[in-house]
């Protein structure tokens, strides 16, 4: 039996993707994200923050202090918290889907 698309990382670590998801695994907002993701087939680096604190610092530092669940990292872009359409418009000025 396989884990759901939720439960396991979307690529290895070893892979640079230009999509990085983190987030937390208890919260709701983070686990719809990265089922939309799935759906799209996109591929994406999934971080959990409350297993890594020293990315939460950074991303504290990045965001001006307003680090939440889920902060999403398009490219260059830093999206806190998006909707899904905020997301789908940062895929396509990225060149991810279209």
């Amino acid at each position: 039996m396989t884990a759901p698309a939720y439960a396991r990382r979307a690529t290895p670590s070893t892979t640079r993707v230009p999509l990085t998801v983190y987030g937390r695994r208890w919260c709701g907002i983070s686990q719809m994200i990265r089922r939309y993701l799935d759906r799209l087939g996109v591929p994406y680096e999934y971080v959990d923050m409350d297993a890594n604190p020293a990315v939460e610092q950074q991303l504290s530092w990045l965001t001006g202090g307003r680090v939440r669940s889920p902060t999403i990292r398009v490219g260059d872009q830093l999206l806190v918290q998006p909707s899904t359409q905020e997301l789908a418009r940062a895929l396509a000025r990225a060149g991810i889907t279209r």
